[in-house]
């Protein structure tokens, strides 16, 4: 069989292809690794936050106008901070005197340490714990 002008003109290599291909799988994968960790990231400090705003609603006793602060970071000395680096207690505090609301912060350390972009940044999660009548 005679080949054609047209099928001699498109042989070439498939390796720059691959490279590519392979290169934005690489990608793809770090970044839904990296928002996997920045995700339980938020769901600890999450948990350790509604555990902290019901620490301080049961320690208060009903008195919720008192400063809460003090009870907040007396819970968060004694709770487990599993997987969590130094985790900041932004606010303790009961405007309805009602409700506590805790907010806490916490720094995110990237999973790959020598990624090009990797960076601390900051999370940040709020709870709430309102008391029966």
């Amino acid at each position: 069989m005679h080949q054609r002008d047209s099928d001699l003109n498109q042989q070439g290599s498939l390796a720059p292809l691959g490279i590519g291909l392979a290169m934005l799988s690489l990608t793809s994968v770090l970044a839904i690794l990296a928002s996997g960790s920045l995700y339980l990231t938020e769901r600890r400090l999450t948990t350790v936050a509604e555990s902290t705003a019901i620490a301080v609603l049961i320690d208060a006793k009903g008195d919720l106008s008192q400063t809460l602060t003090p009870l907040a970071r007396r819970w968060l000395d004694q709770a487990p901070l599993n997987g969590l680096h130094q985790v900041e207690l932004v606010e303790a505090s009961s405007a309805d005197l009602r409700t506590v609301r805790v907010r806490l912060c916490s720094s995110s350390k990237p999973i790959f340490a020598n990624y090009m972009f990797s960076e601390i940044g900051r999370v940040c999660s709020e709870a709430l714990a309102r008391r029966g009548r």
